[in-house]
């Protein structure tokens, strides 16, 4: 380990057994558990709002949307037209899309054909969202990477009627572990980048950040002028976010601080989702680091509920084992 040639090797060793030491699949099955979860709950939300978010003459009429989005991405105007030539009104034709979109959920969740239904909800999913940019907040955009996610990743492996017809393995392969550790990194990224962008604002930077968005009329779900007595707690509380998020990359990989750092993390978006009234935003958040880290701290407790929610037979089979992490990070 002295010479430079060695600690390479050593190095490439690590790195190699990062990446493609085989892991059990269960974690991307909690993630397509989780996403297809709580865009159900958003589609059954906006179900009796179909016409004004989608329609001709609703929110956000075509002749504005269209413009808006990217001429290579599909729109619902160009489904609808094609649809009207056999008759189907629009109102129809966007109402059987949505429930196609919802379906498609439904297989997600199951884990049932869940390749196709993947490809198929991510491709809804960008035609809904592309025909509105109303909806496009961090909810959406989250949304169409996690399904993206599901379209390209083994996340069938685990938890789906898929493994038990026996049409995928349950067993720990690289390409799990690869899939893992691309969501892992992705969030590692995502979470400091943000923080680190936060920092540079004055708002954060005084830690009047949360006072001025909590006092926001769209925001305002409870009355936090009282707030304004105790200015100690609301710098605490917008340095801790700046804290929670920039440190995410450090101290969510070793395992003596990961459990804690996770918690800390689904504390923050349950306080998003509680007081901002954010809670699909909040609960697509959630979701990414809890199966991207916190499944294996949270296991023993969470996975009984896990197993009770699945159809019978519906268990994943594979091991649970673990490929090195960075614990020096």
């Amino acid at each position: 380990m002295n010479s430079p040639r060695a600690w390479f090797a050593h190095a490439g060793r690590r790195v190699t057994a990062f990446v493609s030491a085989p892991v059990s699949p269960e974690p991307l099955g909690v993630f397509r558990i989780g996403v297809a979860l709580v865009l159900l709950l958003q589609a059954w939300s906006l179900a009796d709002h179909l016409p004004l978010l989608f329609g001709d003459r609703g929110l956000a009429p075509w002749r504005l949307s269209e413009p808006l989005a990217s001429r290579w991405v599909p729109h619902l105007g160009t489904a609808v037209t094609f649809f009207q030539q056999w008759g189907v009104s629009s109102r129809v034709c966007i109402a059987g899309l949505a429930s196609v979109y919802a379906l498609g959920l439904v297989g997600l969740l199951l884990g049932w054909r869940t390749r196709m239904c993947a490809v198929g909800v991510w491709l809804l999913h960008t035609i809904l969202v592309s025909s509105n940019s109303l909806l496009v907040y961090g909810l959406e955009t989250f949304a169409h990477i996690s399904l993206f996610y599901c379209a390209v990743m083994p996340v069938g492996a685990a938890f789906s009627l898929d493994r038990r017809a026996g049409r995928v393995s349950g067993e720990p392969s690289a390409e799990m572990t690869l899939s893992l550790r691309v969501l892992q990194l992705h969030l590692c990224i995502m979470y400091f980048m943000t923080g680190f962008e936060k920092s540079l604002g004055a708002p954060w930077q005084s830690g009047e950040a949360l006072w001025k968005i909590l006092m926001q009329p769209q925001y305002s779900r409870y009355d936090f002028a009282w707030l304004a007595a105790m200015p100690w707690l609301v710098k605490a509380l917008s340095w801790g976010t700046l804290v929670v998020e920039v440190g995410y990359p450090v101290f969510i990989w070793p395992r003596r601080t990961r459990a804690f750092w996770a918690l800390m993390t689904l504390g923050l978006h349950a306080g998003i989702a509680v007081f901002m009234g954010l809670w699909m935003f909040g609960g697509i958040m959630s979701v990414l680091t809890f199966a991207a880290f916190g499944w294996e701290s949270f296991k023993p407790w969470v996975a009984p509920w896990v197993r009770k929610l699945a159809p019978r037979g519906m268990k994943s089979e594979g091991t649970t084992g673990q490929a090195p992490t960075p614990e020096g990070l």
